[in-house]
């Protein structure tokens, strides 16, 4: 069940939207493994004046995308890797583009979907 936050310093698209979403998904099912159905996937922008490095605006494309998945259950090399792949697939569908790539794991206790925790989900459709 990841939850994947995308904060593009880009002029706003609806197509543009659609392909990082489309990216972000494929990416997340195929390379940490996790289910489409339960991706979600939020697209937001700011004005390229608002994204800056070092106090200054920057003159290229920003990306900052968090995706949040539940701790234990990916390996090191597969987030190395997803942060490599979002990366790449970002750089390309923005043009000269820099940014950042985060995966948060949180405790299956502490977070969930619906009024249900991860570790609930998993006990009550992988040990029944």
């Amino acid at each position: 069940m990841p939850y994947i936050s995308a904060t593009l310093a880009v002029t706003p698209s609806d197509e543009l939207t659609a392909r990082v979403i489309a990216a972000l998904t494929d990416l997340t099912v195929e390379i940490l493994g996790k289910e489409r159905a339960r991706t979600t996937v939020v697209v937001q922008y700011v004005p390229a004046g608002q994204w800056a490095r070092g106090g200054v605006p920057l003159s290229v494309r920003g990306y900052f995308v968090g995706v949040k998945v539940t701790a234990g259950t990916n390996l090191r090399h597969d987030k190395a890797r997803y942060v490599r792949e979002v990366n790449r697939a970002l750089q390309s569908l923005l043009g000269e583009a820099s940014g950042y790539v985060a995966v948060e794991e949180l405790p299956a206790d502490s977070w969930g979907y619906a009024g249900e925790t991860q570790e609930l989900h998993y006990l009550r459709n992988k040990v029944a």
